[in-house]
């Protein structure tokens, strides 16, 4: 009789679809949500149980930690040590509690009789699809400690590339909030004080001084109201952010940002390209390849494209075909996987753009960040200005007026 199965699953448009289905097992349960062109998120026997959407809470492994948890894989395993031993060693000197329980889970798993990748899928929250899939196949084809080795270089330099990111994000948000807080300070503490001594001339003030004292007095009316509006506005955002459709939007939007669009770009490029090398290298079929660099590529517009290729593939064209129609991957990109393929080198190929999109997301965040910050210094520094200005020119009045 079939069993029934819960699933999770991403369509085309990167939309969320839950259902249930009957299969004799799990795998051809999965075979036949892959048919619908669906791309499973999670599938279990039975009822899914829904995940905590806690604003603080959030069950994950940083990439830099995880980064070097395979580094410390890949170096025990290529000495000659085994999983079981290499998985009980790095729980011990853990100092990640999430990670330190998944990791002593794991070896039970082991000490039962499961292979790796078994061990690591029943914590597949946390490990993520690329380093199942390729330990998988690194089992299958006796190479687990080449596979390691990939899956180190792979994360460290995703890693280092994502904290690049962050960094040339981070400071112009560091430094608007900080511009906001001064002019809020000086518009509630410091101009008051002047617009006291300004009434008290009773002299006709310039535009700009009767803009700065009037947003004063509006912020000083309402501060109690701005405040929790703003505090209530951020958590709305960030839960929203949170959610599929927010995620979505925000992807979409990051492509369209003036100069951080294309590092954004870059970065996908890059990381679509490096995934499928590592997978496709390490024997994964194709079709099951880009179902899981879907999932890894963290944008759904590139998601979007690799699953419409992937369907072409299943159909008979190449992979270079299938992305063609997409906006989204340059005619060098295209061109070099076309030379890949005819070449029979595909994931030699792919290797090779990622590295160049990989230097370019790394030089481009390297010479904005030399930009923005003294642009961004100069900004705070003209909003200063301006409300020393607002404040400055009336007093300059008073003072040929006295004379």
């Amino acid at each position: 009789m079939p069993n029934v199965y819960s699933y999770r699953a991403r369509d085309f448009t990167g939309k969320i679809i839950s259902g249930q289905i009957q299969a004799d097992d799990i795998n051809r349960a999965a075979e036949m949500i892959r048919e619908k062109r669906l791309i499973i998120v999670d599938l279990a026997p039975g009822q899914i149980k829904k995940k905590s959407t806690s604003l603080f809470q959030k069950k994950a492994i940083a990439l830099k930690e995880f980064a070097v948890f395979c580094r410390q894989m890949s170096t025990m395993t290529n000495a000659g040590v085994t999983i079981i031993s290499s998985i009980t060693a790095i729980s011990s000197q853990s100092e990640n509690p999430l990670l330190t329980e998944i990791l002593t889970d794991v070896a039970k798993e082991l000490e039962a009789g499961k292979t790796f990748s078994e061990a690591c899928y029943k914590h597949k929250d946390v490990f993520p699809n690329i380093f199942i899939s390729m330990v998988e196949a690194g089992e299958a084809s006796g190479s687990l400690d080449v596979v390691l080795n990939r899956l180190a270089e792979y994360f460290e330099n995703q890693s280092e590339i994502r904290e690049k990111v962050k960094s040339a994000t981070t400071y112009p948000m560091v430094i608007g909030i900080v511009a906001v807080v001064v002019v809020i300070a000086l518009l509630t503490t410091v101009i008051p004080g002047f617009a006291d001594m300004f009434a008290q001339a009773e002299q006709e003030l310039p535009g700009i001084t009767v803009a700065m004292l009037t947003l004063s007095d509006i912020i000083k009316k309402y501060f109690f109201i701005l405040i929790p509006a703003i505090i209530i506005a951020i958590v709305a955002i960030l839960r929203w952010s949170g959610t599929t459709k927010g995620r979505h939007t925000i992807q979409r939007w990051s492509l369209k940002v003036p100069k951080f669009g294309v590092i954004f770009r870059n970065s996908a490029i890059g990381r679509f390209c490096r995934s499928l090398s590592i997978l496709v290298g390490s024997g994964v079929p194709m079709v099951q390849a880009l179902e899981i660099v879907a999932r890894v590529v963290n944008n759904v517009e590139f998601s979007s494209a690799i699953l419409h290729a992937r369907k072409g593939v299943t159909e008979g064209m190449t992979l270079s075909q299938g992305l063609a129609s997409s906006p989204h991957f340059t005619p060098l990109v295209l061109h070099m996987l076309r030379v890949g393929e005819e070449a029979g080198a595909l994931d030699d190929m792919l290797s090779k753009v990622a590295d160049f999109y990989e230097d370019e997301v790394k030089y481009t965040v390297d010479r904005l960040s030399s930009i923005i910050e003294p642009i961004m210094i100069l900004g705070l520094a003209l909003i200063v200005g301006v409300m020393l200005v607002s404040v400055m020119l009336p007093m300059f009045e008073m003072g040929s007026l006295v004379q």
